[in-house]
């Protein structure tokens, strides 16, 4: 099967190519823009490198977040519309689960997402939980708490370093490609996963990005 992924949920866009177990091509660029004129030509470059055309590709994977609302939304737009004109499969995959892959956890260890939410704020999951999104002055204490005694904590994501463990008993683990979400991690989620469940639907219409919070909107002046 021939997947490609696509990340733009942090500063750091990605696309990835995934044939079979192998990945193909993958790019990465940090920006400091939304990926609106990047996004694009990143794809066709790495389209162009492989020999493919969006004919060629069974099977779409998109990041969804949560993280930048604004290159979220890009990506999950973007990906969406090519899916609809060639007709193909769409997985949505989450920033937690893309952080998350390929993780070494020990059998006494519960992992925790957790990535930086701004306004002094990590967005947290750990399993299928319901993602929340906490201050960091005390995200530690509020996720030792609703995990209970599960054992120690493996604590993952660029979010981790942000936060005050005090005595909680934890491992960080925030190099790449365990610091932000990477499309090759969420091509491989991609490559695993069956699009036409309901929880992981594949019509592409029903990709939607995962926010967590409501996105910040500024109002004009004089609007009420």
């Amino acid at each position: 099967m021939r997947i490609v992924a696509v990340d733009t949920s942090t500063a750091l866009g990605s696309v990835a190519l995934l044939e079979g177990e192998r990945i193909v091509f993958t790019s990465e660029r940090r920006l400091s823009n939304a990926h609106g004129e990047s996004l694009l030509l990143a794809m066709d470059e790495a389209m162009q490198h492989a020999g493919w055309t969006p004919r060629d590709v069974e099977r779409w994977a998109v990041g969804i977040g949560p993280g930048s609302f604004t290159g979220t939304r890009i990506g999950v737009a973007t990906v969406k519309g090519i899916a609809l004109g060639t007709g193909r499969e769409i997985v949505a995959v989450t920033s937690f689960e893309a952080v998350r892959w390929g993780l070494d956890i020990a059998p006494d260890e519960t992992a925790v997402s957790v990535l930086p939410a701004m306004h002094g704020e990590v967005f947290v999951q750990w399993g299928d939980a319901e993602p929340l999104h906490l201050p960091q002055a005390t995200a530690a204490a509020r996720i030792v708490e609703l995990v209970g005694g599960a054992g120690p904590l493996l604590i993952v994501g660029s979010g981790g370093p942000l936060v005050d463990w005090g005595g909680a008993s934890v491992r960080l683990v925030n190099e790449a490609p365990h610091d932000v979400p990477h499309a090759a991690s969420i091509a491989r989620i991609a490559g695993q996963r069956a699009p036409s469940t309901e929880s992981e639907p594949s019509q592409p219409s029903q990709i939607e990005p995962l926010y967590v919070r409501p996105p910040d909107i500024t109002l004009p002046k004089g609007s009420s």
